[in-house]
């Protein structure tokens, strides 16, 4: 079949119509591919890797593939990863990969397997801060050879980079808003900033476990991890006579920090309005994280009682990454519970108060959490 020009040129113009800022990062990525094959239609797959600072590591974060992609919940260390390193010195470096030069790479390989032989590889800055890599591969060994294609696929880059910044740069500042909240409440609850990260972490990694028989990816996986620290927002609201009794609370006390989630909602939905993000694709995420992440499997829980599958993913990875923690970790009022009896106890609950996928996902990682837990411990109590 013949593709006529203006065929082709109707085609690009659908395909820049679909990018939004309203869609999925993973749903602008896929059109922008289409934008790029309309040009060098060999090239079949755009990814998009997150540099982690803390790990000095790079993680799966986009791909055009979407559950399909080759190289989904991915971390890798740079030590690994040496040619990385030229790009994150400066933003006019790049990388062109010939897969079949690197029999011993496993990454190499696996692209080998769908039929890729060549990347072009572009990194992500910010005001000189290193974010990231975006990856171009290709069917065609020699496609990244000229100047002239390299030149091209620049501007496609530039393109996904400004997309996934955006994104990003929303998220942080939805985060910014609710320290700020919580800063000028002047709150002192037992919610240490390790606390945050931990649990933060225990989710990415849970979520990473459910992600082939669930059909997770790569983008849900991360804004998760984003997410996670906001899950109890609504606790600024929660008087201090409540939050920092340091005894237990009587009923009218704990039904009115039950209200925490609900607090939480308003308070996320109206950050998202007046931030002008409430139409991004994790806002619906973020939402359910903060009012349903003390829903129980049972449907024991609040605020609304729901039963099982009824409770969004991700509150019920929250759920359990929440208490696994909390378990975990020393308070004034109790001692830290061992790892062993922390999952004892979320088997014993499971398919009770949490997701039983959830909990077998928490007991898969524990190697990982007890790693999690050494890097981000909290100052001990006096």
């Amino acid at each position: 079949m013949i593709i006529t020009s203006q065929a082709k040129t109707e085609s690009l113009s659908e395909a820049f119509d679909k990018l939004s800022l309203r869609e999925s990062l993973n749903s602008n990525l896929e059109s922008i591919l289409e934008i790029v094959k309309n040009r060098y239609s060999d090239i079949g797959r755009i990814s998009v890797a997150m540099y982690d600072e803390h790990n000095d590591s790079l993680k799966s974060y986009l791909s055009s593939a979407g559950i399909n992609e080759p190289l989904s919940h991915l971390e890798i260390s740079l030590d690994n990863f040496q040619e990385i390193h030229c790009l994150k010195k400066t933003s006019s470096s790049r990388i062109i990969r010939d897969f079949e030069s690197e029999p011993e790479n496993a990454i190499a390989n696996k692209l080998i397997k769908e039929g890729y032989l060549s990347s072009y590889i572009v990194p992500i800055f910010d005001n000189k801060k290193f974010l990231g890599i975006i990856s171009f591969s290709s069917f065609n060994k020699s496609r990244f050879a000229h100047y002239r294609t390299r030149a091209q696929i620049d501007l496609a880059a530039k393109l996904v980079a400004f997309l996934t910044i955006n994104e990003l740069y929303a998220i942080q500042g939805l985060q910014g808003t609710a320290k700020t909240l919580k800063d000028v409440a002047a709150l002192r609850d037992n919610e240490t900033g390790e606390h945050l990260e931990r649990m933060s972490r225990y989710s990415r990694h849970i979520a990473r476990h459910l992600a082939q028989s669930h059909g997770l990816d790569d983008e849900f996986i991360e804004d998760l991890y984003l997410c996670a620290p906001l899950h109890d927002i609504g606790k600024i609201a929660i008087p201090d006579k409540i939050l920092l009794k340091p005894g237990a609370l009587t009923d009218d006390e704990f039904s009115e920090m039950q209200k925490h989630t609900i607090y939480g909602k308003e308070i996320i939905d109206k950050a998202l309005i007046n931030l002008q993000i409430a139409g991004k694709p994790f806002s619906k995420l973020l939402s359910n994280i903060v009012f349903f992440h003390h829903e129980n499997w049972d449907g024991t829980g609040y605020p609304s009682k729901l039963v099982g599958k009824d409770i969004p993913l991700e509150a019920r990875i929250i759920r359990v990454a929440d208490v696994y923690d909390a378990l975990t970790s020393e308070r004034p009022y109790k001692k830290a519970w061992s790892q062993s009896e922390a999952l004892d106890y979320l088997q014993v609950e499971s398919g009770k108060l949490f997701d039983s996928h959830c909990v077998d996902a928490a007991a898969a990682c524990a190697g990982v959490f007890k790693k999690i837990k050494a890097e981000f411990s909290d100052k001990p109590y006096e």
